[in-house]
């Protein structure tokens, strides 16, 4: 007899047939190249319906955990001995990295609100050019920390950096990280603007807000496919 799993309350229903197929993989239940049951037998399973389990398993053809091929099914691409130390491994670098933003929330916005005063026309084009090149996301935020002048502002930033080796943005599946690329480089721009136009409140409130919009979109990520340990 097919095995039932009863969903919880607490979570979207999408998010937990999303962890009962990795925890079925994760537990070797499949195997890299088997065929995951098809969405009927999957609803069946889950008592919920095809649209909640399409988007389960979307999310998981995005982080390339299986792959589905039309008038086929949907194939495992991963082995499960692959997934336990990626998901403790990717655990710590959850903590590291939120933590990391945490305290640039903190930070950034006051430094975001003195560069609006004290920057120079120089520092204020080359943090412009910032956005209309295709540079990492923390160039941008180490040339306005730099308007300070401030050695020990740097090094800081450096510090957080180091933590935040991984590149974050390839734990996003392409497509979505292209949208993810262009809301940052709005945000950016505001921010330009507002040191520009010498507007300390501005610049303080669209830093704040970018890095909040940075920490909500992989913490999103994160959530559904490396949840902290003991996480329910």
């Amino acid at each position: 007899m097919e095995k039932r799993y009863i969903l919880t309350s607490g979570k979207k229903l999408y998010e937990q047939v999303l962890e009962r197929i990795k925890g079925m993989i994760a537990q070797g239940t499949y195997q890299k190249g088997d065929m995951l049951p098809s969405e009927k037998e999957l609803m069946e399973m889950m008592g919920v319906s095809r649209i909640t389990v399409r988007q389960a398993l979307r999310l998981l053809s995005e982080a390339g955990f299986i792959e589905t091929r039309k008038g086929k099914g949907s194939f495992i691409l991963i082995d499960h001995t692959q997934l336990t130390p990626e998901l403790s491994a990717m655990r710590d670098y959850r903590r590291g990295f939120l933590e990391s933003t945490d305290a640039r929330i903190l930070l950034e916005p006051a430094i975001a609100q003195k560069a609006a005063s004290v920057a120079t026309q120089e520092e204020m084009d080359a943090l412009e050019q910032c956005v209309y090149t295709t540079l990492p996301e923390d160039i941008f935020h180490k040339s306005m920390i730099s308007m300070l002048h401030n050695p020990i502002l740097l090094d800081w930033f450096d510090q957080l950096s180091r933590v935040e080796a991984y590149p974050v943005s390839s734990l996003i599946p392409p497509a979505r990280q292209k949208a993810i690329g262009a809301n940052f480089s709005d945000q950016h721009l505001k921010i330009c603007k507002a040191i520009r136009n010498r507007n300390g409140e501005y610049a303080y409130f669209y830093m704040k807000e970018h890095l909040e919009y940075v920490r909500e979109t992989y913490e999103e990520y994160f959530r559904l496919f490396f949840p902290a340990e003991g996480s329910k």
